[in-house]
């Protein structure tokens, strides 16, 4: 899963963005109740297959997320778009979550 961004994305050193590519990984805490998300974003999906290196963005999320397998499932890569996209939507931003 990927998340195709799109809206007004201001990198470090004042360089803006009209749209971006980004990937979740995730790690579940030891109790299995909180998933740490880290969101790496890239230029282009073009840019992320040739492993061009990531871009860094001015925009802070939180990362650690309450989280139930019961109500929230078990597929912890759906959970973990979905909620950089509540988050990303939060401030504005277009967001859609594509599937590889």
């Amino acid at each position: 899963m990927a998340l195709e961004i799109t809206g007004n994305i201001e990198l470090q050193g004042g360089i803006t963005l009209s749209s971006c590519y980004a990937r979740t990984t995730f790690n579940l805490n030891v109790d299995g109740d909180k998933v740490f998300i880290n969101t790496d974003y890239y230029a282009t999906q073009e840019a992320y297959e040739n492993n061009e290196g990531t871009i860094i963005t001015n925009y802070y999320f939180q990362s650690l997320f309450n989280y139930d397998r019961t109500t929230d499932g078990s597929d912890l890569l759906a959970f973990s778009s979905e909620k950089i996209k509540e988050e990303l939507e939060a401030k504005g931003f277009s967001v859609q979550i594509t599937e590889l």
